[in-house]
């Protein structure tokens, strides 16, 4: 299957997991213990229906918004997500480019691939930096420091990082973070399931 051929989240899924290492697939996919968090939140699009109005003459709809006093497109909002290059090789700058190209907001992690600078001087529009706080506070000084200066319009501090959750799945795939690889232990991390 190729991307041209995908045409709901089902078809984007089977070709991540057939693309991805498995371990790096699960820790994408998977969430905390149970999952049933992730059970419930997916769930819960399923009840969300899209009512069309057949015929109903509206116009070209504006979905625009402001936040932190910019224009963005669409209301959609990229949320940070920690080591995208294990995914896609240009890592958090695809993300920043593409909040870019279609006019909306771009949240960074403070775990991202790239520098602060980086990314500032792909988006343009709105962006957010999730700050972890770090035991050593000039680390956090530093990072607060960093996105004033390059233009980062809020900060959102994270405090799920203090205890990390119980990831069954990264357990059973021996996925850690950072990832630990030996060169014995490639292949099997490239094939495990």
């Amino acid at each position: 299957m190729s991307l041209q051929n995908c045409y709901n989240f089902d078809d984007f899924r089977k070709i991540a997991k057939k693309k991805l290492p498995s371990p790096i697939f699960h820790y994408i996919d998977g969430g905390a213990d149970d999952e049933i968090t992730l059970k419930r939140n997916t769930k819960s699009f399923d009840d969300c229906d899209l009512v069309p109005n057949i015929l109903a003459s509206v116009g070209k709809p504006d979905l625009s918004t402001t936040i932190f006093g910019k224009k963005i497109d669409i209301p959609l909002f990229l949320s940070p997500c920690a080591m995208q290059r294990l995914y896609h090789h240009d890592g958090d700058k695809a993300s920043a480019k593409a909040a870019d190209k279609f006019g909306t907001f771009y949240s960074m992690s403070t775990m991202a691939n790239n520098t602060i600078e980086e990314i500032s001087n792909i988006s343009g529009g709105p962006k957010l930096f999730q700050l972890y706080v770090h035991k050593d506070q000039s680390i956090t000084d530093d990072l607060i420091d960093r996105c004033r200066r390059s233009g980062f319009d809020g900060m959102c501090l994270t405090v799920d990082t203090l205890v990390a959750g119980n990831r069954e799945r990264d357990h059973r795939t021996g996925f850690t973070t950072p990832p630990k690889i030996n060169f014995a232990k490639f292949n099997e991390f490239c094939s495990s399931s």
